[in-house]
């Protein structure tokens, strides 16, 4: 009995909460435009991937990415040889 009193008052206060938030007209930050100029960038389709199209920086953390991949593999497929014949 005491936890439904409880709660009553504070869904009373979420529904109210809830009215009020969708009667509010919403100004846009500034950095809401800046946002959106992004995603346009990203939205446009020029046969760049998306993970690219960021410039340089995206490019080289790309590049890293799968030399170390392949890196790594190597190392792991020298040390299954090694384990396999041993010398």
């Amino acid at each position: 009995m005491n936890v439904s009193k409880k709660l009553f008052p504070l869904t009373q206060t979420v529904v109210r909460g809830t009215r009020q938030a969708s009667n509010l007209t919403e100004v846009p930050s500034p950095r809401y435009a800046k946002m959106k100029k992004n995603q346009e960038k990203f939205g446009v389709d020029d046969s760049v991937p998306v993970h690219l199209k960021g410039g340089y920086g995206d490019r080289v953390l790309a590049i890293s990415t799968i030399a170390g991949v392949l890196v790594g593999t190597g190392l792991a497929l020298h040390t299954f040889y090694t384990l396999a014949f041993k010398r």
